[in-house]
């Protein structure tokens, strides 16, 4: 299995603490080694200790002869008290002759070899007094050794604590970040998803961080745009529900009337039915009004199939398709085109239907006697396409509920555009805005 050795940034982090800890470690052991056997070296320089503590083994052994009343032979007591002394050796000698070698492991006694020591000073040489003899003896020692030993494992000690000790600091660190993203968390679930997520470092867990970060504000957008959309349509249902009562109880009526024959002529017939199918058609009208609304709305962004089109060409088909309407419903019209070649991406029965919404409102509620102004253009890779008419204010007051308007803008949202409408002084405009190809 191939699995990188260093795969995170955390991992990166947790070696280089390790690494620097030790250096420090080392350093500080270093450190105070040099300091510890200075001092124990100038100690031991001036003053008698070595002397007093030689002196003193050498006493030590005397007396342990002397009590224990051994023999030159009894070499096994002799090695039990060298051990239990640990910092020092033994020598003894028998007319020149070396005997006894605390030195040599099987503590081997050499008869018939006479054995000097080329470094014993004269004078080193002390007298013993075994049960059975006498004879010489030489001791080295070796006791500053302990205290160097004990300098040394607590110079170990401070090293090893002081690794730990950053070791942990840097872990500590970690691990405090950790709990506090925790309760940031928890502060998430309690409901109050305004509270900002504390983002610190360059790891995995600024990462994470950030990840929640910009997960809590999605949660936040998508629950403002699922509650704008709630209440766009509960106003939508509740504007529907009165625009369609209103035909229907006509209608209701007037097929009551014409089944229960309480019409006097034939024309009032007529009348009932022409006045039933407008109706009818008043119904049908909002109805595939609220059909298309609620199919754009249950549309996601990403299933718009989207083509490249001539911006000019597609633009001229989409104005001259509603130019003939316009001209059969008695409309004039002045179109200002763009000069400017350019390429655009847009679905085209979405963008088609933008389009018959504006336009059928135009015919419905324009003023014939004033023409209708077109014009787009093409401004920091922007098309803007405004239209703008007269409103006709001989027209009986007509409630709307704005659905197509809601639909265009849901459309253009899709398209990653806009459309904005106003109404200013009896003028409605209407602007367009998308994003050109480059």
């Amino acid at each position: 299995m191939n699995r990188k050795i260093l795969c995170t940034k955390l991992e990166i982090k947790l070696i280089l603490s390790i690494i620097f800890s030790f250096i420090i470690a080392c350093t500080i052991f270093i450190l105070l080694e040099t300091i510890g056997e200075s001092i124990l070296d100038n100690h031991f320089s001036k003053n008698y200790f070595i002397n007093n503590q030689k002196n003193t083994a050498i006493s030590n052994f005397l007396k342990y002869v002397s009590d224990n009343k051994l023999k030159i032979d009894d070499k096994d007591k002799i090695t039990e008290w060298v051990r239990k002394e640990k910092y020092v050796n033994l020598y003894i000698y028998k007319d020149n002759h070396l005997v006894y070698n605390s030195d040599i492991n099987d503590a081997t006694i050499y008869y018939g070899k006479t054995v000097e020591n080329p470094l014993m000073p004269s004078g080193s040489l002390y007298e013993v007094k075994f049960g059975d003899t006498a004879a010489k003896m030489y001791m080295e020692c070796f006791f500053q050794y302990k205290y160097y030993y004990i300098v040394s494992i607590f110079d170990g000690t401070i090293a090893f604590l002081s690794f730990i000790l950053i070791m942990l600091i840097f872990i500590k660190r970690k691990t405090t970040y950790i709990g506090k993203l925790e309760n940031e968390l928890k502060i998430l679930e309690g409901g109050n998803l305004n509270h900002e997520i504390t983002i610190s470092g360059k790891d995995e867990l600024t990462s994470l961080a950030q990840g929640i970060n910009e997960m809590r504000k999605s949660f936040i957008e998508r629950l403002d745009s699922e509650n704008k959309a709630y209440v766009a349509n509960s106003e939508l249902v509740t504007a529907m529900s009165h625009d369609l009562r209103t035909p229907l109880t006509a209608l209701v009526g007037y097929l009551d009337i014409i089944e229960y024959k309480k019409y006097n002529t034939d024309e009032s017939l007529r009348q009932y039915i022409h006045n039933s199918r407008e109706k009818a058609y008043q119904i049908k009208y909002l109805s595939d009004k609220l059909f298309e609304y609620f199919t754009v709305f249950n549309t996601n962004a990403d299933d718009l199939e989207l083509e490249t089109f001539d911006g000019n060409e597609l633009l001229e088909q989409l104005v001259e398709e509603q130019i003939f309407i316009l001209e059969d419903n008695g409309f004039n019209f002045k179109i200002v085109p763009c000069n400017t070649a350019f390429h655009i991406e847009v679905n085209l029965i979405s963008i088609r239907r933008v389009f018959d919404n504006i336009f059928s409102n135009i015919i419905k509620y324009g003023d014939k006697r004033k023409p209708i102004n077109i014009k787009y253009c093409i401004q920091d890779q922007l098309l803007t396409i405004n239209i703008e008419n007269k409103i006709n204010n001989n027209l009986k007051a007509v409630s709307s509920t704005g659905i197509g308007l809601k639909t265009c803008k849901k459309i253009m949202e899709g398209h990653n555009g806009k459309i904005v409408a106003e109404k200013q002084n009896d003028i409605f405009s209407v602007e367009i805005s998308l994003s050109i190809k480059s």
